[in-house]
């Protein structure tokens, strides 16, 4: 199972209407998640490409949100305070049903986690904002889909938090 399917499986479950993309990387080649997500109001968010809004997440959350979304694909800039912060304006801007799906958080070699890219696959350390909200917010449900280098799933809701035996995580 791909991020696309699952996104697409989660649109036609819930009947979703309006999807954000962050980090939208290669918008028209197919085999890309933009190009076959089916939705009817579909925005891209990303510097680097021509898409709905050129600019960076940061820069879109803060100046040009207009509406709320009812799911939100965050595969942008794979630093941690960076997702941290995708993940966050993205519940404040989610419809109450809606999800947030965070790609790269299970990342299966040391290397391709690393801050820095060493090596052709790059997922840096989005994981630690998942484990972040797993400690501290109580007000979220997470599931990650250990496929496609992991798909974390968010949705507003109450979660257990995490106990870490070692308190220096």
């Amino acid at each position: 199972m791909t991020r696309t399917q699952i996104i697409n499986g989660l649109i036609k479950k819930n009947n979703y209407e309006t999807y954000l993309e962050i980090g939208v990387n290669t918008p028209e080649q197919p085999g890309y998640n933009w190009v076959g997500i089916d939705i009817k109001t579909k925005h891209g968010v990303d510097p680097n490409v021509d898409t709905t809004f050129k600019m960076t997440s940061d820069e879109f959350f803060e100046n040009h949100i207009k509406t709320k979304y009812d799911i939100i694909f965050i595969d942008g800039l794979h630093l941690f305070e960076q997702v941290e912060r995708d993940i966050n304006n993205s519940l404040e801007n989610l419809n109450d049903n809606g999800t947030i799906v965070v790609h790269d958080t299970n990342p299966v070699e040391e290397i391709t986690q690393r801050r820095e890219r060493a090596s052709d696959a790059w997922h840096g350390d989005v994981w630690k904002a998942v484990l972040k909200l797993r400690l501290e917010n109580p007000n979220v449900s997470i599931h990650t889909v250990d496929t496609d280098e992991g798909c974390t799933i968010i949705k507003k809701g109450k979660q257990d938090l995490l106990k870490p035996k070692d308190e220096s995580v």
